[in-house]
């Protein structure tokens, strides 16, 4: 790879990072176009980092792109979300049977700051992201990076759409209430309830998500 080719690389990869923050903060919403010309403009960049970050964006998802119609946000379908929900019991179920046996008091005591911080909560981004936090925080002493991986794969959709649909006051008590509930199923050691308790939240949060999304596709 020349000098030239690097360098195009790498802010092609600045600018897809830039995108996704901007689609989080809510510059653009599922369904809005984006324009190669009107970002290259906006970030100051030529035209072929533009299509290599929109196609890096498409890869993972987050856009739709069609021949000579540009790129869209994409919108979560309703079968998307209950497929990306079944694939995330299986995953997360795993990870958490494995990380059960293998947290200490440090750990315990990291998941119980990580909840507190997601009472303060008060706006999407910092929602998300602690909820993120706070589920990571439960399945890496599993010690599983591939999966851990994945699980970040497979809600990063589902986050994208939730930062601009939903809000920590969605369904914020019943979250709280199963994650203190998960904290002291790994403290007990107790597999079953702990394995009762995710299926449950998660199946909740899949109810609220398909919830929003008939909401915004009626609209």
């Amino acid at each position: 790879m020349t000098a030239t080719r690097l360098a195009a690389a790498t802010t092609a990869s600045a600018l897809a990072q830039r995108l996704r923050e901007a689609i989080d903060a809510g510059h653009w919403k599922p369904g809005d176009l984006l324009r190669q010309e009107q970002i290259a403009a906006e970030y100051g960049v030529s035209r072929i980092p533009v299509r290599e970050a929109l196609a890096q964006l498409q890869s993972e998802g987050l856009l739709d792109v069609a021949h000579y119609r540009g790129a869209r946000v994409s919108r979560p379908q309703a079968g998307e979300i209950d497929e990306l929900f079944d694939l995330r019991l299986m995953v997360e179920t795993d990870l958490l049977v494995r990380a059960l046996g293998r947290h200490d008091q440090r750990s315990l005591r990291e998941l119980e700051r990580l909840q507190d911080t997601l009472d303060d909560a008060d706006d999407r981004l910092g929602w998300i992201s602690g909820d993120i936090a706070f589920h990571e925080a439960l399945y890496r002493p599993a010690e599983r990076p591939r999966s851990l991986a994945l699980y970040r794969q497979l809600r990063a959709p589902i986050d994208r759409f939730s930062v601009q649909a939903l809000g920590p006051g969605a369904r914020k008590q019943g979250w709280a209430d199963e994650h203190r509930r998960l904290i002291a199923a790994v403290a007990d050691g107790d597999a079953t309830t702990a394995q009762a308790v995710l299926e449950q939240h998660l199946q909740a949060t899949r109810a609220v998500v398909l919830a929003a999304c008939s909401e915004q596709g009626d609209g």
